[in-house]
């Protein structure tokens, strides 16, 4: 039973830090372009279904797969930006209706190239470490402390450099920042951009764990959503922990109740946090 409680325990950590990585894009795009963009779970799938290719397909090693997978999912987040998004800046329906489109355009471009059958890349990194009577396996283990990696690194150079200092002057004053030199229009492409990488990001790191579909994204942008307003929008770190535990609740939950209800934890903490702690449970700590 402990093995099995561990086990989940894991399971829910990696998944929350994938729902973090996807919350901390919901955050960083609301906070600097006001826009809620749900197609970040389609950039996702991108991103899976590149690293499933370059590996399985183009045969390159995996490492660098994922490279090219994030470097795929960077430059359709910017043909996005440059096509579309930059003309709903600050425009919080008009954004979310086209996210929602190209959540639709998107997937059925995948159902109609990949087809519906599941794919699967080979094991990238066999074998288990022993630890403490508890048996970690290795790619499971990698994919979490990669994503803790990105996520700290991401809020170091929020915190730390002049571009993370002129995002945070631009959330909280636009006219301010611009007055300032900060070349806003760049700005805003930038994170976008940055955000539908981390999405890729996560998409190829999921690749080498579960099996992919068309239609991965949109479970994980709603995990995402739910898990950035646990934390309270604009939170960086909060995103993860927002993620985690989300995810620890449902590796454990499943345990004790049927998969029916794993969507369920997400939608209850909604609403309690909504009730009691609307801020979030990070508001405040950016």
């Amino acid at each position: 039973m402990g093995q099995l409680i561990f086990g989940q325990l894991l399971n829910g950590a990696i998944i929350g830090t994938l729902y973090g990585i996807i919350a901390l894009g919901v955050t960083l795009t609301f906070g600097i372009t006001g826009i809620v963009n749900f197609a970040l779970g389609v950039f996702m799938m991108l991103g899976a279904y590149a690293a499933w290719y370059f590996t399985d397909t183009a045969g390159l090693p995996y490492p660098i797969a994922v490279l090219c997978a994030v470097g795929v999912t960077a430059l359709a987040g910017l043909v996005a930006d440059q096509a579309l998004f930059r003309f709903t800046r600050n425009n919080l329906v008009n954004g979310l209706l086209v996210s929602i489109g190209m959540i639709a355009v998107l997937e059925a471009t995948a159902l109609l190239i990949f087809t519906a059958t599941p794919k699967e890349l080979h094991r990238v990194m066999p074998g288990v470490i022993q630890f403490m009577g508890f048996v970690l396996p290795k790619m499971k283990l990698t994919v979490f402390l990669v994503l803790l990696a990105v996520i700290f690194g991401t809020y170091a150079a929020l915190t730390r450099t002049w571009i993370g200092r002129a995002a945070y002057a631009y959330a909280q004053n636009p006219e301010a920042a611009e007055l300032m030199g900060v070349r806003t229009a760049r700005l805003q492409t930038g994170v976008v951009v940055y955000s539908t990488a981390l999405a890729g990001l996560g998409g190829a790191l999921y690749a080498s764990l579960y099996s992919l579909e068309p239609t991965l994204g949109s479970l994980f942008v709603l995990k995402a959503v739910e898990a950035a307003i646990l934390a309270g929008i604009g939170s960086v770190i909060g995103s993860l922990f927002g993620g985690v535990i989300l995810g620890v609740t449902e590796g454990v939950g499943s345990i004790y109740l049927p998969l029916a209800f794993r969507d369920v934890y997400g939608l209850v903490f909604l609403v309690a946090i909504l009730l009691f702690m609307p801020a979030g449970l990070f508001a405040g700590r950016k």
